[in-house]
This record gives structure tokens, sequence and C-alpha cells, in this order.
């Protein structure tokens, strides 16, 4: 095809792309996971944007293709040498390995020579033979670049982060290997690296730099991000550090960090940490493969808290709050209603969804519903169960079949596909409800007496500013386990923790058989109007394990004008804290305290002052 001719009569489906102009020089293509192009061009006779469109001519046909490009520099001939990234416009139509580019320019469409199938050549001699040529700054730039713009394509392939990874290795600047040594002037070491989701990740590891300041602390990726560590990164103490190099024990060798790559990873291994000393040399050393465990993770962060300490937060608030915050979006991002067994017929128009989550401790599905089977309310009621731990589901499934038929107490029960925590079982239990009012109800806690949810509601009911309302709940040993929740400070004391009233003393204490009004009340057996559960977009998930979620709603509630209730007239036993094991609730009570008193610290203030007013 010259460059003053048309496209072949009789292909009409090139009739779009007008006159093409043969005028640019393609000097070499590689393919990335078949939906992504790079192309290296020569060419001085057109104008194109950053963003760029066109053709790509193949039997035919004219595929949409769109893109941008990135000025490498010039050749020996004085011409711009360019890299142009190309994807189908259509999302889900692959490209060709064979055909002819053409792009969009204002002086018309301009075709690239040759074919592409006779320039094409492996990632590594690409940047080899192309982009290796160039400066080293230059080079971290491009490698950057180009992950960032190839991977918002690609979206966590691992065909396409194995190519960029091969990419970066033909192309990147390497620094020597930084040996840890005693007599070393400066030395780096990753102890580990754990995945937070598809793009963020926490990184621990030590630093020691003699007698010079850090200036340069850089992770980069394997598809080639660089990411700024220096300046955002928590620094402590290390003594095992301190004594390897003989320095002081105090010196913050220690490093922690939470991190963003510009796109997402699919690769475990080469990952790759940077260090230099301000007008010194520059070292990297290799990290060990990301861990990617949600749970284990998890523990680890909450375990990283006793690095500091209060009134100090910043490695809470920069590294650990949004780790976990976007660890546990990624395990909710993940849960869906596996499915749904209705035992025996739902009540027509029920007033009252109660809302039972399921975690681990089956045996008191069954204490409930021994319970429940007197009470001709719960009939009456949309009871729903939701199983937290679908490893069980089978189990529970048959259970769940023997009790109906032994009580006869009409229930559904929604199995989860993956373990989501507490707060997303109650936002899907009420994703689902049929009445106008909500009972969140711990599968621990048992009735005294029947006929107590309708004095609930009539007690909600009249109260029109009323928000969330709970009942007194009792130990076996007849003692009060809650009687409304305030929050409290000891002297000296950094953050606000929940407490009981009255909590221990007789169920008979009389001022624990006034009702009224408290600062928050617990999420074990819960109250609320479906609509402003809903409004308030239910229990938030930055808490873990079902705990201290209940009095931030309450907080909601109190900032949108609402009150919280306590009625002592009815009255249900709470097996406290057995639905899940102890040991689990002591690493993640201290991080719910700090987070109350991080998001609500004024507020929870006030409402302090203010219940200890009422009470007194």
């Amino acid at each position: 095809m010259r460059a003053d001719s048309r496209p072949p009569a009789g292909r009409t489906a090139y009739s779009n792309v007008g006159e093409i102009r043969l005028v640019d020089q393609l000097d070499a293509v590689s393919f990335l996971g078949g939906r992504l192009l790079l192309a290296v061009v020569s060419s001085t006779k057109h104008t194109l944007d950053r963003k760029i469109r066109g053709w790509l001519l193949h039997e035919d046909r004219a595929r949409r293709v769109a893109g941008s490009r990135i000025l490498l520099g010039s050749n020996g001939s004085g011409e711009a040498v360019e890299l142009l990234m190309l994807h189908p416009d259509a999302r889900r139509e692959p490209l060709p390995e064979q055909g002819q580019v053409v792009l969009e320019t204002p002086e018309g469409p301009v075709g690239l020579e040759p074919k592409i199938e006779h320039v094409t050549v492996s990632l590594e001699r690409l940047g080899s033979n192309h982009l290796a040529k160039l400066d080293a700054d230059t080079r971290t730039e491009l490698l950057d670049r180009l992950a960032s713009a190839v991977g918002r394509q690609s979206r966590g392939s691992t065909e396409v982060s194995q190519g960029l990874r091969s990419l970066r290795d033909a192309v990147r600047p390497r620094l020597p290997h930084g040996a840890v040594e005693a007599a070393a002037d400066h030395a780096v070491h990753v102890d580990g690296l754990w995945r937070i989701s598809g793009s963020s990740f926490y990184i621990k590891g030590w630093i020691f730099v003699r007698a010079a300041d850090l200036d340069h602390l850089r992770l980069l990726t394997p598809e080639g991000c660089a990411i700024d560590i220096l300046g955002d990164e928590f620094r402590y103490p290390r003594q095992d550090v301190a004594d390897f190099f003989n320095v002081s024990p105090r010196e913050r060798l220690g490093f922690i960090a939470y991190v963003e790559a510009p796109i997402e990873s699919a690769l475990a291994s080469g990952w790759i940490i940077e260090v230099g000393q301000r007008h010194g040399r520059r070292i990297e050393a290799e990290a060990p493969a990301v861990v990617d465990d949600p749970l284990s993770v998890r523990t680890m962060l909450l375990q990283d808290l006793q690095a500091e300490q209060l009134p100090s937060a910043s490695l809470r608030v920069q590294h650990i709050k949004p780790a976990l915050a976007r660890l546990e979006e990624r395990r909710a991002e993940g849960v869906e209603i596996d499915m749904i067994d209705q035992l025996g017929s739902p009540p027509q128009a029920p007033e009252v969804t109660v809302i039972v989550p399921l975690y681990q401790r089956m045996d008191f599905l069954e204490q409930q519903m021994a319970q429940f089977v007197h009470d001709p309310e719960i009939r009456s009621a949309d009871l729903v169960y939701v199983l937290d731990s679908p490893d069980q589901a089978e189990y529970l499934r048959s259970v769940a079949r023997e009790l109906f038929n032994l009580y006869g107490v009409p229930f559904r029960l929604v199995i989860l596909s993956a373990n989501g925590g507490f707060a997303l079982a109650n936002n899907v239990g009420a994703s689902l409800a049929r009445g106008r009012m909500l009972l969140l109800l711990n599968s621990d806690v048992l009735p005294d007496t029947p006929g107590w949810l309708s004095r609930m509601i009539e007690f909600y009911d009249a109260n029109p500013m009323i928000g969330a309302l709970a009942p007194k709940l009792l130990y076996e040993d007849q003692s009060i386990q809650h009687a409304g929740l305030y929050f409290d400070r000891p002297p000296g004391g950094y953050v606000w923790s929940n407490e009981h009233y009255f909590k221990g003393l007789h169920r008979d204490f009389p001022a624990a058989n006034l009702a009224r009004s408290v600062p928050a009340v617990t999420g074990a057996c819960l109250m609320i109007s479906t609509e402003l559960y809903r409004e308030l977009g239910g229990l938030r998930g930055a808490y873990l394990r079902g705990d201290y979620e209940d009095s931030d709603l309450c907080l909601r509630l109190h900032e949108m004008g609402r009150e919280t209730w306590y009625m002592p007239d009815v009255e249900l036993y709470h097996l406290e804290g057995q639905s899940y094991p102890t040991h689990e609730r002591s690493l993640t009570s201290d991080y719910n305290k700090w987070l109350q008193t991080h998001q609500w610290a004024e507020e929870l203030a006030a409402q302090a002052d203010d219940g200890a007013a009422r009470i007194r």
C-alpha cells in the first residue's frame, strides 16, 4: 500500500478509516496478554496527542484501538522515537498479532510500516534493544508510566504482570545488592511483605545507614511501578538490629509501611526495596514472597500495635488503620449469599425481623429454639439466621431441618459464601428483612419469658425520638450483664472504652430497673427500625470481630438527633463472649477502643458527661 493510496476496493470494513498516508516507521512490537500492544515508532511527520486512537487493520476488518504514547528520545537521524501502548476499544475483543496499525492525526490517518507480524519481538528484546539505552532516571520513569498505563487495562492479569516483569528486568537500572554485614555503611532487609488487596500491601523490615541521612527509600513492584516510601514510613527501635551493628538501641532502625500501588499486582515474587544515603551510593534488596492470607495478616497487623505507645498514633493512623479497613473491605467484597433455606411457612406480613448471625458455635441455635418454641410471637416474626462460617454449612443445614421438625418454629437459614464478619452478617440479614422493625440478636442470647418482642416494639413506638433500644441482659447467676452502655476513660488514659451500667449487680438492683436514655446500647440484643438501619448503612465493618460496631451505630444515631434507650422490663440471658473464643477478642479490643476514640473523641466526651449526669 503506497503512501497516497486508498484501502483496496471491496474492503468495506475499512471505509471509516479514510485515506492512509504511510509515513511512520514501526521498529518493534510486543504483546502483553493478547490485549495490549507495545510499539516502538520512529516519526517526525505527524502530530499526536498523548492519548491516541486508531485502528488495527487485519483480514478485511478495522478494529478500533486506543492508548497513549511516551516520547523516548530521538534516533541517529533526528527522528522522534516513541513508545505506543494500544488496547482494543471493544474490551472483550483481543488484538490480532497480524495486520497494520493506523493512527488518527489532525492531518488524517497515518499508517505504520511494516505490518506488525514482521517486527514482533519478545518483551525482553523490546526492552534491551530499544529501552535499555535510555538513562537510568528515564528508564525508571518509563517503567513506572508503562506499568501504570498497562495495568489499568489488565486489572491484575497474571499473564500481563509476568510480561511486565520480563520487561522490567530487561530495562531497569540495577543497584548493588545490599549485603548484611556488621561493617557495612548501609544495609536493608525486608522481614515480610503482605497483601492487603490487589494493589495495597504492608511491608516490614529494617534499614541501617551509618553516619549519613537516608534520602532514598522505594519499593519496586514486579511490574515496574516505583512506590516512594521515604517520609511516610513508621520508624521504631529494633534491638536485634542495633546489637548487630553495635549502635544505640534507641535508634529507629525498624520500618513499617502500608503502601498502595497504582495498579494491581498478581505476582508474589520479584519485589525489590531500594535505599540510599544522602550524597552516597544506593543499594537494593529483594523482598520475600508476598503472603496472601487475610486472617493471618489481620492478626499480624493487630500485633504490630505494640510497636507504638499511645498517645503517639502515626502507626495506627497512617498504616494499620487503612490496612485493616482495606482488608475488611476486601473480605466483604468476596462474600455473597450462597443459598437460603426456608424452614416452615414464612409468616405473613411480619412486624419484626430477628437477625441472628452464626459463627462456629452451632449449639446456640438449638438452645435458642428450645426457648423460642414457648413464645407464640416468635412464630409470627421473620426469623433469619445468617451463617458466617460456611465451612459448617452442610452440617448446619442438616441440623436446622432436624430442629424445625422438632420445634416447629419457622425460620430462614442464610448461608454466606465466605466469612465476612459480624457487621456484614447482620447487614446481609437486614437486606433480606421483611419486617418494619429489626432486632439484632446474638446467638448466645436467650429469652427469660415469652412476649418480650411485642413489649420492645410497643416501647419503641411510644418514643418518637428513639433510634435504638435494648433490654436488660443477665448472666446465668442472675447478675446484670447489660443495663445500657456508657463511655469511660481512666485517669491519664488516652482511649474511651465501652462499659456496662451496674454490671455484676443483682438483676433486682433498683437503679437498673428504671427505663432511661443512655449513651449507647449493646448489639447483642438491639432493636431499630428497618428503614433507619438501612438509612445509616447498617453496622460498619471498620471494627473487628463484633466489638464496638454497636456503640458506633449509637453514636451515628446521636449525630442525627436520635436517642438510644434501655428498657428493664424485658430480660434475656447473655452467655457473653462465648460465640467466639475469648483470646480472639484480646487482639481486637484495644484496636477497636482506639478506633472509636479516634473517630468520635468529642462526641464520646460529651456522651460520657451526659450519661454520668443521667445516672446521678
